[in-house]
């Protein structure tokens, strides 16, 4: 069973064999994830012992969330771990939520109308920047192939 964050040790290194207590994460499967998963790389000694810091222990809690809560695969995870690491190089918090589009009470034709119809004020939007023309003037031009 996992230990609760706050009851790991604060001290500078961390054995594979504490952080598989602290995570709950077997060791041969922390090892693997360090073979797919580029953002994971624990300093090892001369030995070949791994010592994990805490951005170590950071990076396999976000990966077991990514696996073992949200229910991604390792390639799906990867992406994650990679796209957070890029957006916290560039300083960003977290990357922008994605539409939420309510479709309660609509029958698939509808869902596809509607689709459709945003598309396609998407598509205009686009051709007008293009274009160079202001985007103000959305709606007043029927699109070829809709409708």
């Amino acid at each position: 069973m996992a230990k609760k964050k706050q009851e790991i040790p604060s001290k500078l290194y961390y054995s594979i064999s504490e952080i598989a207590d602290y995570t709950g994460i077997k060791a041969h499967v922390l090892r693997y994830w360090e073979s797919e998963f580029p953002t994971l790389k624990p300093k090892k000694t001369r030995t070949g012992a791994r010592r994990y810091r805490q951005p170590d222990i950071d990076e396999i809690l976000a990966i077991k969330t990514l696996l073992y809560d949200e229910g991604y695969k390792i390639a799906g995870a990867v992406k994650m771990r990679r796209q957070a690491k890029k957006s916290e190089a560039k300083g960003a918090k977290e990357p922008a939520p994605q539409m939420n589009i309510q479709f309660d009470g609509m029958t698939e034709a509808d869902r596809l109308a509607f689709l459709k119809k945003e598309l396609g004020q998407v598509l205009e939007l686009i051709k007008e920047l293009k274009a160079g023309k202001p985007a103000a003037s959305k709606g007043k031009k029927k699109m070829e192939g809709t409708g």
